[in-house]
């Protein structure tokens, strides 16, 4: 296929990338080996030491769908060629400062896996293959049809057979059992070794889409006991516009990913024009056995695992454009990428990162999940912080005493969180939100109007807590 790297290109491609840039980029030799015995690779892109949130980008698990390893190849060569030369991203009408590129770099663990199904592509474009071949090449001993769909074989739902296939000449065969495949086993291996990860982009072609949770049925935010692990419910799923079933997901964490998705959407718009359109995956059809799904799922399953925020993107019209197209579609969903990145920074880790309460970020994610999420009030803060996470870091990295103010008043909030299940927490006093609201002020005086506007609601919350725990004036303000 003229244009498209090879699976060797790939390879040589990410270890170029480690020898052009090894003060921040990190080979990852991934443990499972394909169906043909090909290697697999991933890059760690990430500047200083320290807990920093992970993000993972993914592509090639359809082996047709031949733009998008070579998408994130070369976002990946962008942000690390513009963050060693202090420079800035430009993708058609949209532009990234230097100041964004250094956020993304320093903030985050940007991990990159380009090829999850090297055989599968290696096959599209040898001499003789098949160049719409979608499945891996696993030939399935026994059957009369070779390859498993690589995006049914996660084990969320595997067993339901909605969306998939366990005919193995289907498109969506899902293969002999849940990770029955080794290339998918190394997506699995990622978060597991990496718990950082904390959101994944899986890049796929066709349809102009971004895409969230859930596959398997229509969202509902009321009844948490409806769920895709509840087997009550096992034979009602898939069924789109029913009432017998809809899967359960936490409001603070789809408000995220509309608001995301929407971001995405509006910077990939604004490189040529082109609308993708933003909507939950059951939208487009049934399916179960994703890498979206799975990795949002696994901490519905074990609370102990890292909350992962995922997507799909489907870019593009077709699966292999010629190429000024895939270079445009490079463009634009590159764009969208940086994006999602920045979507996924946290000012409030950030500013703690490299001090000694950099310790008290487990503790204050716990505290976010098991408490502030239950409350009308930590809903809309945790919401204000995810909007505004990335003018608040910019305020932060460019103004030194704001910066310092805003740690200093991190270390007087963080005695007052309490510990899970501590019987007795410590009440606000007068002196903490005296401190609180000066920085809230400072901090409006240097903002945006609308970030203005969303500190001028808190400032006026501060009355909520006064003598009373967290807990208690969370409760007060949601009144």
């Amino acid at each position: 296929m003229p244009g498209y790297l090879s699976v060797a290109g790939v390879e040589q491609a990410l270890q170029n990338l480690v020898a052009t840039y090894p003060a921040f980029v990190t080979l990852i030799n991934l443990p499972n080996t394909s169906v043909e015995g090909r290697a697999s690779h991933a890059v760690k892109i990430g500047s200083g030491t320290g807990t920093k949130r992970g993000l993972l980008l993914i592509a090639g698990l359809h082996a047709r769908e031949l733009v998008n390893p070579d998408l994130v190849l070369t976002l990946a060569y962008n942000l690390c060629k513009a963050y060693s030369t202090h420079t800035g991203l430009t993708f058609g009408g949209k532009s990234y400062d230097a100041t964004a590129v250094r956020l993304i770099v320093e903030g985050l663990d940007v991990f990159v896996f380009p090829l999850v199904n090297p055989d599968g592509r290696a096959f599209v474009q040898a001499p003789g293959g098949d160049r719409w071949w979608r499945k891996n090449r696993n030939p399935n001993p026994g059957q009369a049809c070779k390859g498993v769909d690589l995006n049914r074989n996660f084990d969320f739902l595997w067993p339901s057979g909605i969306g998939t296939s366990a005919n193995p000449c289907s498109e969506v065969y899902k293969g002999a059992g849940g990770f029955s495949e080794p290339e998918i086993r190394n997506v699995q291996w990622l978060p597991d070794n990496y718990p950082q990860i904390g959101f994944i982009a899986d890049v796929h072609s066709y349809s102009e889409l971004i895409l969230y949770p859930w596959g398997d049925d229509e969202n509902q935010t009321t009844n948490a006991g409806m769920n895709f692990m509840n087997p009550a419910y096992n034979a009602v799923r898939g069924v789109v516009g029913d009432t017998s079933y809809k899967e359960y997901i936490p409001a603070a964490e789809l408000n995220w990913y509309a608001t995301t998705a929407g971001k995405v959407r509006d910077a990939i718009a604004a490189v040529r024009g082109r609308v993708y359109t933003a909507q939950q995956e059951i939208q487009l059809y049934p399916t179960t056995g994703t890498s979206v799904d799975y990795t949002y799922a696994r901490h519905f399953v074990d609370p102990a695992k890292h909350r992962v925020y995922a997507i799909t993107l489907e870019t593009g019209r077709e699966f292999q454009p010629a190429d000024a197209e895939a270079l445009q579609i490079i463009s634009e969903v590159s764009a969208g990428l940086i994006e999602f990145c920045l979507a996924s920074l946290c000012a409030v880790e950030e500013t703690m990162a490299g001090t000694a309460l950099e310790k008290e970020a487990d503790r204050l994610r716990l505290f976010r999940d098991r408490e502030m999420l239950k409350t009308k009030a930590g809903r809309r803060y945790v919401q204000l912080l995810a909007t505004h996470s990335v003018e608040l870091l910019r305020l932060s990295k460019s103004e030194k005493a704001l910066h310092e103010e805003a740690l200093a008043v991190l270390q007087r909030v963080a005695p007052v969180i309490p510990e899970p299940r501590q019987r007795q927490a410590k009440v606000i006093d007068r002196e903490l939100l005296k401190s609180v609201a000066s920085l809230l002020k400072k901090t409006k005086d240097k903002s945006s109007p609308a970030l203005g506007l969303a500190l001028d609601a808190l400032a006026k919350d501060l009355r909520f807590f006064k003598n009373r725990t967290v807990v208690e004036g969370l409760k007060a303000a949601s009144q």
